[in-house]
C-alpha cells in the first residue's frame, strides 16, 4: 500500500512537471514507465513474500514489518509464542473488524489444539482449498487419519498434501516418514509458506 500511494503521487508530480515544462509525453509510454516502476518498489515484498527459501532473510522482512498485527501473528506464531500470537491475533481482528480473519484463528486454535473453536473459525474461512486444508490438519490432531486422508484427496497443492502427511507421521512416531515429507512439502512451496513450515516442522 506504501508503496502504491508513492507511485501514485509520484505519477501526479512527473505529470505537473512535465505540464509546467509544456514536455509532451506519449501516453502509454508513461504507464509502462510506471509499471515498471511499481514493480520495482514492489520486488522486495514479492521476493519475500512468494519467492524466497532464505528462511533469515524472510524473517528480517517481516521484522521490519512487526508493527503490523498481521506480521507479528506470524513471527509470534512461527516461533510458538502462543500467547503474543493471540493478543497480536486480537490486534489484527480490532484492524481488520472481523474481515478474513478466521483462517488466522483457526491456525491459532489448531496449534494450541483447541480443535472445537478451530473448528468453527474453519467453518467461516472463504477460501475451499485453505478451508479443506485446515479441517485436514484438524482431523490429523484429532487422530481421525481415515478422515484426514479423505480431506487429503482433495487438496491441489503438493506442499498441502506433504504437509498433512508429515503431521500424520509425527503423530504415528514415524520420523523417517515425517522427515521425508517434511523435505518434499518444503520443496513444493516458496516464500512465507516456505517459512511457516519450516518453523512449524523445525524441532519436531
Amino acid at each position: 500500500m506504501k508503496n502504491l500511494l508513492l507511485l501514485i503521487v509520484g505519477g501526479f508530480a512527473i505529470g505537473i512537471i512535465l505540464g509546467v515544462l509544456n514536455v509532451q509525453f506519449d501516453f502509454w509510454v508513461f504507464v509502462v514507465l510506471l509499471i515498471l516502476a511499481f514493480i520495482a518498489l514492489s520486488y522486495r515484498d514479492v521476493r519475500y513474500m512468494f519467492l524466497s527459501r532464505d528462511v533469515e532473510k524472510i524473517e528480517k522482512y517481516l521484522e521490519k514489518k512487526r508493527r503490523e498485527p498481521y506480521y507479528g501473528f506470524i513471527l509470534e506464531l512461527a516461533d510458538g509464542n502462543l500467547p503474543a500470537a493471540k493478543k497480536e491475533l486480537e490486534d489484527l481482528e480490532r484492524k481488520w473488524k472481523g474481515k478474513k480473519t478466521a483462517v488466522f484463528w483457526a491456525q491459532y486454535y489448531l496449534r494450541v489444539e483447541n480443535y472445537v473453536k478451530a473448528r468453527e473459525k474453519a467453518a467461516k474461512i472463504e477460501q475451499a482449498e485453505i478451508k479443506t486444508y485446515v479441517f485436514a490438519g484438524i482431523t490429523v490432531g484429532e487422530k481421525e487419519y481415515k478422515k484426514a486422508e479423505e480431506l487429503k484427496g482433495q487438496l491441489k497443492k503438493d506442499w498441502m498434501k506433504y504437509a498433512i502427511e508429515t503431521e500424520v507421521a509425527l503423530q504415528q512416531k514415524n520420523y523417517t516418514l515425517a522427515n521425508e515429507k517434511k523435505e518434499l512439502a518444503l520443496q513444493s512451496t516458496k516464500g512465507l509458506q516456505y517459512y511457516m513450515l519450516y518453523k512449524e516442522f523445525k524441532d519436531k
